[in-house]
């Protein structure tokens, strides 16, 4: 029991590192601070980061899955250029999968999930006008999205949908402005006062609704980069 408790916490810290290295990898490929045709080398971004090589390993093959890397056999790393259209092929992507997990959910989540998503809308909301707004948004609306996927009775959608919540966690940190997101606000009261009324057809529209707002927001944000 101890070894498997052991190689528990070694799993969910590897992955902890493995979602911190690809978040900066993804901030500085978006930022610009690391060019389309650059070549990476897994042990230096690991010097930079503070870890180990598999972490950075782990975060370079997904950012391959991802499109933002491209890496040939026994090649190094080199970033990819990322395009509006890009952008807009992953929110394409969030709607299929996170409309989907909406209206499983809408019939899923039980009452204690609803009123802590409840309890953080009001509290960010409470939070407006106050500094760090961004930052803790990222955080409420990682949560919010999560807890739906999570409840959606479907373990490979739930990680399909974590996949790209990551790209849109580094979108929200690095392009969001507070002013956008008082409209955010009210999408995720609809979303959430139609799960609460278990309206699975509501919850599917009103998240899909949400989703191609802000894929409006970002892909105009990266097409006059």
């Amino acid at each position: 029991m101890l070894m498997q408790t052991l190689e528990l916490q070694h799993d969910t810290e590897s992955a902890r590192l493995s979602d911190t290295a690809y978040e900066s990898l993804v901030k500085a490929i978006l930022s610009g601070r690391l060019a389309p045709g650059t070549i990476v080398s897994e042990l230096e971004l690991a010097r930079q980061f503070n870890v180990s090589r598999t972490p950075v390993h782990d975060a370079l093959r997904q950012l391959t899955k991802d499109g933002l890397v491209s890496q040939e056999m026994n090649r190094r790393a080199v970033i990819a250029a990322f395009t509006a259209e890009d952008v807009h092929d992953i929110f394409e992507m969030r709607k299929l999968l996170e409309g989907e997990a909406a209206k499983r959910a809408a019939t899923r989540l039980d009452r204690v999930a609803q009123s802590v998503l409840r309890q953080s809308t009001d509290k960010i909301a409470a939070s407006f006008g106050k500094a760090g707004l961004v930052a803790r948004w990222a955080d409420f609306d990682e949560m919010f999205h999560m807890t739906i996927a999570g409840a959606c009775g479907s373990r490979r959608l739930e990680q399909d949908i974590a996949r790209y919540r990551l790209l849109h966690r580094t979108f929200n940190r690095l392009t969001t402005t507070p002013e956008v997101l008082r409209q955010a606000l009210a999408e995720h009261h609809r979303i959430l006062d139609a799960l609460e009324r278990r309206d699975a057809k509501s919850a599917a529209a009103e998240m899909v609704a949400h989703i191609h707002e802000w894929q409006t927001y970002f892909v105009n944000r990266f097409a006059h980069k």
